[in-house]
């Protein structure tokens, strides 16, 4: 007897299929990624399985397992196919990104301190293709960014961080520090006197004005009834650079001496600081002594300059704005530009040779007159 014995598997077909996007937004160039989710998910890998990707226009956009990308501004479909079912998804392709900038092209940071850059692409394009945008660190021990731009100081030195789109790239140079002072992590500093150690800490992209003497364009003046000082210590910064140090010889009239400025576009850059409503704009200078008496100080232009006053004891007419502490160690100054403005300083395009910044130690021989650290900038 013979016994036959037969079974029939019936073919497993498909009985849904779906994709995770039905719009998609790209820039010419650029890509972004259809995921297709079929039902059963056991036909996943098998030839049943196998979807059929097509563009409804291959000028504007081109599939490849999933992967559109744009070729030039305008708007496609994409189908997927797999046996009897279809879904499609509405592609808009915007003009290819020509470039992406960032907000600062230099950046100082604290160790666990943090700032955030911010990227701009050109031309303009939607928020969902600038979640494209990817951030990395040259240097991730030093210094770590999210993609959201944020970046975090982790240890003392240099990396770059790098934002890139496709094939478009901008760069920002971090440096991180231990220790940074206050004053030199603001933005827009006009450098009247300030050494090159501070400098390079701030970096060039936040140097809006050069003023420092240079023997050209810009001069250090000193008048009668002043001499050199004796160097002792640091500077204002702790660094070993000198600094502005006189002291008075007792020649009548006045002791003091003076940054002065050249014309031209370096001294036209001043009219941003009394052009500014933010109310951010503070002169600094670091000043130190042990004696009781008063120092006189102008700023500005001409005869609209502003002579302000430390100490208990008018000076040119002038009652004290401030005191400081007279220990001889290194005091910070701080005054905001509006009380300048507020006095009448006006800074405008095509001014004259003019002395930007003037100090007075009066007439009594002996008295030392220490500054440092002369700039003014904009708080963060």
């Amino acid at each position: 007897m013979v016994v036959l014995f037969s079974s029939c598997e019936k073919d497993v077909v498909v009985t849904g299929l779906a994709l995770d996007k039905t719009t998609l937004s790209i820039s010419a160039g650029g890509t972004g990624k259809l995921v297709a989710s079929i039902q059963p998910t056991s036909l996943v890998g098998t030839n049943s399985g196998k979807v059929i990707w097509t563009s409804s226009n291959v000028e504007v956009a081109t599939v490849l397992d999933g992967i559109v990308t744009g070729v030039s501004a305008g708007t496609a479909k994409v189908v997927a196919t797999v046996g009897t079912y279809t879904v499609s998804c509405d592609v808009t392709v915007s003009a290819a990104i020509t470039s992406v900038t960032l907000n600062k092209t230099s950046l100082r940071l604290k160790v666990d301190s943090t700032q955030t850059l911010t990227a701009t692409l050109l031309p303009t394009q939607t928020a969902e293709i600038a979640k494209n945008i990817s951030w990395i660190s040259t240097n991730p021990s030093v210094a770590t960014v999210d993609q959201n731009g944020k970046v975090t100081g982790l240890s003392n030195g240099s990396t770059n961080v790098v934002v890139s789109i496709g094939t478009v790239t901008s760069v920002c140079s971090v440096t991180v520090y231990i220790t940074v002072p206050t004053s030199l992590m603001g933005s827009n500093y006009y450098l009247i006197s300030l050494d090159n150690g501070a400098v390079d800490m701030l970096g060039s992209s936040n140097i809006a004005g050069d003023f420092r003497a240079d023997g050209v364009n810009n001069n250090f003046y000193v008048w009668n009834g002043l001499n050199e000082g004796t160097y002792s210590g640091t500077n204002f910064f702790g660094n070993t650079d000198k600094w502005l140090n006189f002291v008075v010889t007792g020649v009548s009239g006045w002791s003091g001496a003076a940054i002065n400025v050249k014309p031209g576009t370096e001294l036209n850059k001043l009219k941003a600081i009394t052009d500014d409503v933010s109310g951010k704009y503070y002169l600094h200078f670091a000043i130190k002594s042990s004696t009781s008496n008063s120092y006189a100080f102008k700023l500005g232009y001409g005869a609209s300059a502003i002579t302000f006053v430390y100490g208990t004891a008018a000076m040119e007419s002038t009652n004290p704005y401030g005191n400081f502490t007279r220990n001889g160690q290194w005091q910070e100054i701080e005054i905001p530009m509006s009380y300048f403005k507020s006095k009448g300083l006006v800074y405008t395009t095509g001014m004259a040779t003019t002395d930007l910044f003037v100090m007075l130690a009066g007439g009594t021989a002996g008295v030392k007159l220490e500054v440092d650290a002369v700039f003014i900038y904009k708080k963060p």
